[in-house]
């Protein structure tokens, strides 16, 4: 299996800003050296648009999933260091365009958060809280134009791991549209986990899995902006990783929203994540083969 690593270093459109400067520590601390090959997703300063970073995110998914795409059509993992999760909207959009129009593409999302905010149900309005409810197709339309997204991925196609920490409107939002979701607390039933993780890998020809490594307790990611109480730890995340990859449909990984800086706490993040990452190289040894006939 020949690793493709995709560096996506802004924190929403700003270049190595706060979490932004996360790849490039991954990448330092030993992911360079284990890729075949490593790119940079990019938002020239020419095509960014004042005022409207939506948009520019957006534009900056387009670079990412031009890049994924091509990985895909390779054959190659796909694993995405990026700096918030707004860039999942990108590698989904790169992963459809790699894919004939009826594949079936399940995402499984680990984070704290459920990250299926809209404008009208997010208390912050935070841009972060809302990319996979703009992968839904119910926020972000011009996001979702500026990021080339083929195609709104279904709620049933979704499983969140280890949340905890959601708006009570997105809570109802979830459940209208039927996304399964696993707490922080009810992942230490891991039968449960494996039983959901086997169904959604079931209906689909490929699985995306995004992790936010807040997921993380406070204590094991201490800079990370967006801590939430009782989280996993290494070894309960590790589990979880590895029942997801034994499903060999995984063909794209991201991890993002690593603060590498406030000194030795961004340390200890950093050692977390790096160990997280080492897991998922050695468990991952397989992806699924690509659709003959890609989407035009």
């Amino acid at each position: 299996m020949r690793l493709h690593v995709i560096s996506v270093p802004y924190r929403y459109d700003e270049l190595n800003e706060g979490l932004g400067l996360g790849p490039e520590r991954l990448l330092e601390m030993g992911l360079r050296e284990a890729a075949a090959s490593v790119e940079s997703a990019c938002l020239a300063d020419d095509d960014r648009e004042d005022d409207r970073v939506a948009v520019n995110i957006g534009k900056l998914g387009r670079s990412t999933a031009s890049l994924v795409a091509r990985a895909r059509s390779a054959g190659e993992a796909i694993f995405v260091v990026a700096g918030d999760d707004t860039a999942a909207v990108g590698v989904v959009a790169g992963l459809q365009q790699g894919e004939s129009a009826g594949s079936a593409l399940g995402i499984i999302w680990i984070d704290a958060h459920g990250d299926f905010n809209t404008p009208d149900t997010s208390y912050s309005g935070i841009l972060a809280g809302m990319p996979l409810a703009v992968i839904a197709g119910l926020a972000g339309p011009r996001w979702r134009e500026a990021s080339g997204l083929v195609a709104s991925v279904a709620g049933e196609q979704m499983l969140l791991l280890g949340t905890r920490d959601l708006d009570e409107a997105e809570q109802q939002l979830l459940t209208e549209n039927r996304v399964a979701m696993l707490t922080a607390s009810e992942l230490a039933r891991e039968e449960m986990a494996s039983d959901m993780i086997t169904r959604l890998a079931s209906r689909c020809d490929l699985l995306y899995v995004n992790l936010d490594l807040d997921v993380l307790d406070p204590r094991l990611v201490p800079s990370s902006p967006t801590p939430s109480a009782n989280g996993l730890d290494l070894e309960q995340l590790e589990t979880l990783l590895s029942t997801v990859l034994e499903t060999e449909k995984v063909a794209a990984i991201s991890v993002t929203s690593l603060n590498p800086m406030k000194g030795p706490r961004g340390q200890t993040s950093s050692e977390s994540a790096w160990r997280t990452i080492q897991h998922i190289l050695s468990a991952w040894s397989h992806v699924p083969e690509r659709s003959e006939t890609p989407r035009s």
